[in-house]
């Protein structure tokens, strides 16, 4: 009995370390393949833990979006239709820096939304959905910044679970965020590595 269950718990770690690109996963015979695989599924990883690091900085820069504009058109607007009024008319000028401006904004918006997107497939995993966006949230996205110990806590996990769990939902989350990117996606991916060396 023993020895089945040490069978069992070494491919366990098997799996989650080929599923993460640690290990070439041996299902795929090809070395080559499996080379290219491994090295997607490090890549997806280490990306969407970048984005999520960068959550609040990204939804940060959307929310000074008004205030930017407002700075650019050197005007203040009393209310969203005047200043959309206003950036029609310098649009229409051709007011190249706005349009950059915007379109910045625009990609910016795009990241963020393919984000909860993927945090909201999260949500609705069937049996531990709620549990990983939970854990997901409180480390990246809640206002407040916890220290471990209050994760820790307010989970009611021990250190080892929470790191197993964590790298669970940030699997699930690099499966969505990845299966189609985007240029808007690549472009940010580009300035969080910059920002992260």
């Amino acid at each position: 009995m023993k020895k089945e269950t040490n069978k069992t718990t070494s491919e366990a770690v098997i799996q989650l370390l080929s599923k993460r690109g640690i290990i070439g996963d041996s299902s795929i015979k090809a070395d080559k393949a499996r080379i290219a695989q491994q090295k997607k599924r490090q890549t997806a990883y280490h990306n969407t833990e970048l984005l999520l690091k960068h959550y609040k900085n990204i939804a940060w820069m959307i929310e000074c979006f008004p205030e930017t504009i407002e700075e650019e058109l050197e005007d203040s607007f009393e209310n969203v239709d005047e200043m959309l009024e206003k950036l029609d008319v310098e649009l229409s000028m051709e007011n190249r820096k706005l349009e950059n401006k915007i379109a910045s904004i625009q990609k910016t918006r795009l990241v963020l939304d393919r984000i909860n997107d993927a945090l909201s497939v999260l949500k609705r995993k069937p049996e531990d959905g709620e549990r990983l966006y939970e854990l997901i949230y409180l480390t990246y996205i809640a206002p407040e910044n916890l220290t471990h110990n209050e994760l820790l806590y307010r989970l009611n996990l021990s250190s080892r679970h929470y790191y197993r769990l964590r790298e669970q939902a940030i699997s699930v989350l690099s499966i969505r965020l990845w299966s189609a990117p985007g240029k808007a996606v690549d472009l940010w991916l580009e300035m969080l590595s910059a920002l992260e060396q």
